[in-house]
């Protein structure tokens, strides 16, 4: 199999997506959305999104499964697996807070092959696949040559809900 065709594929049906997002972030009620538990809400933008991006999704690699953020009714033992969240961010995008992506991951097996993940204010399409360097907008990408935390930068969001666990997240980032 040809992973880095496969990705740009999966590239161009999340450009799909996002560009389907940013239109409907023009006109998006948010007396629209739903709440599914406490700050855990989902708008119609999700749903549709997520539609687009299963349907082209499928037809870049037919009979693959999906586990879904809204709906995981096609979860099946499949060789090939595709996880996707259409609208990484709802809360953001609910909110009017332009910091929201379309993530997608493929799984042959029980391994990951295929990783894209567009940032769709900022125009930044990240991608790899098996074998592959990062991208960033089709240009390779490093981790920083940073030895120790002191020459880092750090930088994290703690989840609003599950607060029970937040003196562990909390722990961990003190522990780095």
């Amino acid at each position: 199999m040809n992973y880095e065709l496969l990705c740009s594929k999966v590239v161009a049906a999340t450009r799909l997506t996002g560009n389907f997002i940013r239109k409907e972030s023009m006109a998006f009620d948010s007396n629209s959305i739903e709440y599914k538990g406490l700050n855990d809400m989902v708008s119609y933008v999700d749903k549709n999104a997520e539609k687009q991006l299963v349907k082209n999704l499928s037809k870049i690699l037919p009979g693959s499964g999906f586990i879904t953020e809204e709906d995981t009714e096609n979860i099946t033992d499949r060789t090939f697996t595709w996880i996707i969240d259409p609208l990484d961010g709802t809360t953001n995008f609910i909110h009017g807070i332009p910091t929201y992506s379309v993530s997608v991951a493929l799984y042959e097996e029980d391994k990951p092959i295929i990783g894209v993940v567009y940032e769709i204010n900022r125009g930044e399409m990240f991608a790899t696949y098996k074998g592959g360097p990062a991208l960033l907008n089709n240009k390779e990408i490093r981790v920083s040559k940073a030895e120790n935390l002191t020459q880092s930068l750090l930088a994290t969001g703690f989840p609003y809900y599950q607060f029970d666990k937040q003196p562990q997240y909390i722990q961990l980032f003190t522990d780095m």
